[in-house]
């Protein structure tokens, strides 16, 4: 494998404030570390960083390049995005620097720096962390980003061997990438042979991805699979990628949720399964729902109801916003396909039950609401109605009792008479 063995056996360079705070307890001396980001914005408003070691000539390259990229991902999933993409900018820009000093040794025929796996996989996560945060006015440069990202990934992929600490993220980086390029590209009308393959191979590095982070880490591999499936089952339900797209992802996503282990009470992910479990059901429900004829008709019926009947047995323990959520949509439309009125109107209750606990805690959909609002206008009138008619029974029953009594006076009055 390319690098050497050194090299592998190190543990994961720090951050940079990391690395400067343990290199200052390093020196003897006390003299404090001139290891610093410079940050450098030039007229197109980029911005380099580079790390200046004056004291240590003979520094590791590779582990400098990898704290810019650390101290980046840290900004990053600490919410600072601005200041990530100066260091994620000043990564990509040491990449650029040291490829061309290597380019340049190798046509001048003397040795050239040793260019390692783990080198193409920062270069290739910074361009896709960086594509990621681009506004949306830069949407050309965001793809151009993507396409060299995939680029310097697949260099990484080529140079692995698959159990570096880090083999995973390039798998998972190059199945996120190609999902992205993919929704660009396949459509309904362009559903060709090569989109399918291009869609065989992306979730091909998702299973390597989980497969080498399961190698690693038992436990978080579930967990990473569990947001996988939940990242792929939106673009499914989203229909980027055209029906055959949207089937092949749900097809996979639900392979991974069968081959987990039957979750138990003691399993911290249990209520994530089952509703990753009923979502699935949902999607394929909705499916049929987009096939409704022009008289309202779904073309299996049976099928659909079967559908949303096993999501809500999974849901019966819902307790977070997503799966509250779910479930009042599920009771809702099962109560859409009850001729018995009774029936829809209680799965029609429980549904809007769910949707206020939904409401209580965040925004709910215009739709939902409005359905709310309808159905608790209807409610109010039938009410109202019922009262009117209460009323309206009293009022009869006093009038019948009043001509009754005027009845029996007259016909005593005539029965006097008589006898006289």
């Amino acid at each position: 494998m390319p690098g050497n063995s050194e090299t592998q056996k190190k543990k994961r360079p720090m951050g940079l404030k990391a690395r400067a705070a343990s290199s200052k307890k390093q020196k003897s001396d006390g003299a404090e570390s001139t290891e610093q980001v410079v940050n450098d914005f030039d007229e197109e408003n980029t911005a380099t960083i580079m790390l200046k070691n004056d004291l240590e000539e003979d520094a590791n390259e590779m582990d400098e390049l990898e704290g810019i990229f650390d101290s980046a991902m840290e900004e990053l999933s600490g919410g600072d995005s601005e200041r990530a993409i100066t260091l994620l900018r000043g990564t990509i820009h040491e990449c650029d620097r040291i490829l061309r000093v290597h380019d340049r040794d190798v046509e001048a025929g003397v040795e050239a720096i040793e260019i390692e796996p783990r080198f193409y996989y920062i270069y290739g996560t910074a361009l896709f962390s960086i594509s990621e945060l681009s506004a949306p006015e830069l949407e050309d440069q965001r793809w151009e980003y993507l396409e060299l990202s995939q680029h310097r990934l697949e260099q990484a992929k080529e140079a692995m061997t698959g159990k570096e600490p880090f083999a995973w993220r390039v798998y998972d980086g190059l199945a996120k990438i190609g999902l992205d390029l993919l929704s660009r590209e396949m459509s309904d009308e362009e559903a060709t042979e090569e989109a399918a393959l291009k869609l065989a191979a992306t979730t091909a590095n998702f299973d390597s991805a989980l497969v080498a982070l399961a190698s690693i880490d038992a436990e978080q591999a579930k967990s990473e699979t569990l947001s996988v499936v939940e990242m792929v089952q939106s673009l499914a339900d989203s229909s980027c990628l055209g029906e055959a797209g949207s089937a092949t992802l749900m097809d996979w996503t639900e392979a991974k949720l069968a081959a987990l282990p039957e979750p138990t009470a003691e399993d911290e992910h249990a209520a994530e399964i089952r509703y990753l479990r009923a979502r699935a059901l949902w999607i394929r429900a909705s499916v049929l729902l987009g096939q409704m004829d022009e008289t309202d008709e779904i073309p299996d019926k049976d099928a659909f109801q079967r559908l949303l009947n096993e999501a809500s047995d999974l849901l019966v323990e819902a307790e977070t916003h997503e799966a509250l959520l779910l479930r009042g949509e599920v009771q809702l439309n099962l109560g859409n396909t009850q001729e018995d009125g009774d029936e829809q109107d209680r799965l029609y209750r429980l549904a809007i039950k769910d949707f206020k606990l939904v409401q209580a805690n965040g925004e709910l959909s215009e739709e939902l609401t409005q359905f709310i609002e309808d159905f608790e206008q209807d409610d109010n009138e039938e009410d109202a109605s019922d009262d009117d008619n209460d009323d309206s029974g009293e009022d009869a029953s006093d009038v019948n009792d009043d001509d009754g009594e005027v009845a029996s006076n007259d016909d005593s009055d005539e029965e006097m008479e008589e006898d006289e």
